[in-house]
């Protein structure tokens, strides 16, 4: 079990964990849950401190990609630009109960990326006006090497590459 669902569960369970001044673990609520906890705490002390210590905000372990645990559904991963803190996830995370920095699998293209979703992906990049090499540069770049990450910008090719048809004439597309 990880230091977070160590510290969602045991919350679940009405037993909050904290920080001392002292950098040691608290554990308050109601003491038979408490009791309960005592042994997993025991265990995994090293992990959870670091966990609670970035809640505290230790900045210095900013990271991109977050899972965020909420009480009452399954974790969710978010992807973060420019890197966020513990305290900024939570703080855009609200109903999360806690939250742990991971490093995401990154799945490999089973094939090359096409000369046409090279230039779709650009298509769309100056659709938003994205006009700066480097980012273009790096965006194809990703798309070559992280399946899921051209996956995103080909949808977003197909969707917003479209015509606006309140504005454009049918005839103009062939219709």
């Amino acid at each position: 079990m990880s230091p977070a669902a160590i510290i969602q569960e045991a919350r679940a369970d009405g037993v909050m964990l904290s920080l001392s001044s002292a950098g040691t673990i608290k554990a308050t609520g109601d003491g038979a849950a408490v009791n309960r906890w005592l042994a997993v705490i025991r265990e995994h002390k090293a992990e959870i401190i670091d966990v609670l210590k970035l809640g505290a905000g230790d900045t210095a372990t900013a990271s991109r990609w977050w899972l965020i645990h909420h009480p009452d559904r399954d974790p969710v991963e978010v992807a973060c630009y420019p890197d966020a803190t513990h305290a900024e996830i939570l703080e855009r995370h609200p109903d999360a109960v806690a939250a742990e920095p991971f490093t995401p699998t990154i799945r490999q293209p089973s094939a090359p990326l096409t000369a046409e979703e090279k230039e779709a992906i650009r298509a769309w990049l100056a659709l938003i006006e994205e006009t700066d090499p480097a980012t273009i540069t790096e965006v194809i770049e990703r798309c070559q090497r992280d399946a899921d990450v051209r996956d995103y910008f080909t949808m977003l090719a197909r969707e917003d590459a479209r015509p606006d048809f309140e504005s454009e004439s049918l005839n103009q597309w062939g219709q």
